[in-house]
């Protein structure tokens, strides 16, 4: 389901160098949009779940996003891995209790890492982020959706 953010995220992650990837909305279970910035010495991308609810299984849910946005947008193990920006919409998540720093990254398996969660309640108006560390190269691709984020939720901290 389409949110009223995606234009302003397009927008803004194209300024970074992201582009939307053709047909990965469909490929990808709940992926609403799914943007990549691929560099010779970069993988990267950001995926925008909607749901009706909060999964019961949240890290569960979060394992078989990153695996299926990984084999959608290009990674090579060992060789090229991905660092990808999830950012998951749902009513509930204001009341959940989700941390989203306990659903990233601990490591660099130079696979596919989730760097970042960003949890969005479209009830409550509010964001949470969490992230890993390895701030240096996506730490403004992180800080440009938090921007998107509050100008759409002005109320961050579920």
């Amino acid at each position: 389901m389409e949110q009223p953010f995606f234009p302003d995220l397009v927008r803004t992650m194209g300024a970074q160098g992201f582009r939307e990837v053709a047909g990965a909305a469909q490929a990808i279970p709940d992926a609403d949009l799914v943007l990549k910035r691929q560099t010779w010495n970069t993988n990267r991308a950001i995926v925008v779940v909607g749901l009706p609810k909060v999964p019961v299984d949240f890290a569960g849910y979060i394992q078989r996003l990153r695996r299926s946005v990984a084999f959608r947008c290009g990674f090579f193990p060992i060789l090229w891995g991905i660092g990808i920006q999830v950012v998951i919409v749902a009513p509930g998540l204001a009341e959940s209790g989700i941390d989203p720093s306990q659903h990233v990254a601990r490591v660099d398996n130079q696979w596919a890492i989730v760097q970042s969660v960003f949890l969005v309640d479209p009830v409550a108006q509010a964001y949470l982020v969490g992230r890993t560390w390895g701030q240096f190269v996506t730490g403004p691709y992180q800080e440009a959706i938090a921007g998107v984020l509050a100008r759409s939720f002005p109320a961050q901290g579920l």
